[in-house]
């Protein structure tokens, strides 16, 4: 009799060992018995989807799972909303900040042109001052040059 009660006994420890191993099979899933949210994605979640959002009750109060997914999708919305409000910001900043500096290369360039113009100008005085028989031709080349 004492070795049958041993056998059973290894029996069962077996079994024990076997099932603790995942050997047992799996327990089954069943569905959730609450509704799907009625919200959005999380980038479009609005202020009017949480207003009107209704999270369904369990046992004991608000369902955990319903709850801890509108926290999840309320804080990606609010993580994607900083980062872009950050960027927006960093764009102000850089447009008000190239504003405020000066523009160096168009001065420069009037600059450039207000001297050729002088020197056009001197050169046409010159051409004034000198012989009265090159005169014509150096006005008929100025305007050439204009044209």
């Amino acid at each position: 009799m004492l070795v049958v009660l041993v056998i059973a006994g290894l029996a069962v420890i077996a079994c024990v060992v076997m099932v603790s191993l995942g050997h047992g099979g799996e327990m089954a899933e069943f569905p959730p018995d609450t509704p799907p949210l009625d919200l959005p994605a999380a980038a479009q979640v609005t202020s009017a989807d949480l207003i009107a959002l209704q999270l369904p009750i369990g046992l004991v109060g608000y369902s955990t799972q319903a709850v801890d997914e509108t926290l999840h999708r309320v804080s990606v919305a609010l993580g994607e909303r900083d980062t872009r409000i950050a960027v927006l910001e960093q764009r102000v900043a850089e447009l008000s900040y190239a504003r405020s500096q000066p523009r160096r290369e168009p001065r420069r360039a009037e600059m450039e042109r207000a001297e050729t113009e002088r020197a056009e100008v001197g050169q046409a005085a010159a051409a004034r001052d000198g012989d009265d028989e090159n005169r014509a031709e150096r006005e008929r080349a100025e305007a050439e040059e204009a044209w």
